[in-house]
């Protein structure tokens, strides 16, 4: 009996570290994720490094993730501006950029009549992926970097990706449509506004409470107001906020509307900057959040 309990121990260290190897791809955010995810399908293993749930923005790598990263058969990030660790951190040289394939369209403005680049960080730039446009592009690229580590499997990483592209393609069609006929479209969004390139691509605006990068960032009380009256002047009912930040500031908005018997209702503008952990047990993708926008989008501008 004490012989097989020794024999034992091999195997299940053995059986141990098949669980801890590393995979053949990592990623640094849920786009990227999505991405490869979605071309990939089940031929590869990939990795997210970024836990689900989280705030994208100031994450940092493990030691254990670093390893992966630099280990992997391909690392897939965002930004260097938005993943800030990469160039201290990251020695793998096959990675992928995102930011470095799409071709940048005209400058989007803000509703004050900036460019883009008035904030002290790029903010158009940082957040490209929210344009679906941009997102198809790098899409595209990244299908033969996928292929390349598995020759044999690039009819069926080509049909995945086609078959998405299809996807993405009829939603755009689809809001392009629907606001091909709509007189300066505006939506208005109570929270931190990433969704510059999108806005600009469609032809709509974003009047946002604020224009700052910081999710949680404090209201000063004239501001506010000013926003509530704005909200009232244009007959606006429907107000948007972004993913996995409590509304708070929408919820005081409503509740202050609510006193002149004004009603509001609250939709979410997904920004992709991740999802929860219930969201990826269920698969959620980039496509079907795009949809949802699209469908809240409409819901906000019909009359």
């Amino acid at each position: 009996m004490k012989t097989k309990i020794i024999l034992l121990i091999p195997l299940l260290a053995l059986a141990g570290c098949t669980k801890n190897e590393t995979p053949d791809i990592v990623v640094s955010s849920f786009v990227s994720y999505d991405a490869v995810k979605n071309i990939a399908g089940d031929k590869l293993t990939y990795k997210n490094v970024v836990p689900w749930g989280s705030e994208l923005h100031g994450f940092e790598p493990t030691p254990k993730d670093v390893v992966a990263i630099n280990e992997a058969k391909l690392f897939v990030y965002t930004t260097p501006e938005l993943d800030t660790w990469v160039d201290a951190l990251v020695s793998n040289e096959n990675s992928f950029d995102m930011s470095a394939h799409y071709t940048r369209h005209e400058e989007p403005v803000d509703t004050d009549g900036h460019d883009g680049h008035d904030h002290d960080h790029d903010h158009a730039g940082l957040h490209f992926f929210t344009n679906p446009e941009y997102y198809l592009e790098v899409f595209n690229a990244l299908l033969p970097r996928i292929s390349a580590i598995d020759p044999a499997n690039s009819a069926y990483f080509s049909e995945n990706h086609d078959n998405y592209v299809s996807k993405m393609e009829t939603t755009i069609t689809d809001l392009k449509t629907f606001l091909s006929d709509k007189t300066n479209p505006t939506l208005y969004f109570a929270g931190h506004n990433a969704l510059g390139d999108f806005a600009h691509e469609f032809g709509f605006e974003i009047h946002a409470l604020t224009e700052s990068y910081k999710p949680d960032v404090d209201f000063l009380s004239p501001t506010v107001v000013a926003f509530i009256e704005e909200i009232k002047t244009n007959n606006v009912h429907h107000l948007f906020v972004e993913e996995l930040v409590e509304p708070r500031m929408a919820n005081l908005i409503k509740t202050e509307l609510l006193k002149d018997n004004y009603t509001i209702e609250i939709l979410e503008l997904h920004g992709y900057h991740n999802i929860t952990s219930a969201q990826a047990k269920e698969n959620v993708t980039y496509a079907e959040l795009f949809s949802t926008n699209v469908t809240n989008i409409k819901k906000a501008l019909s009359n």
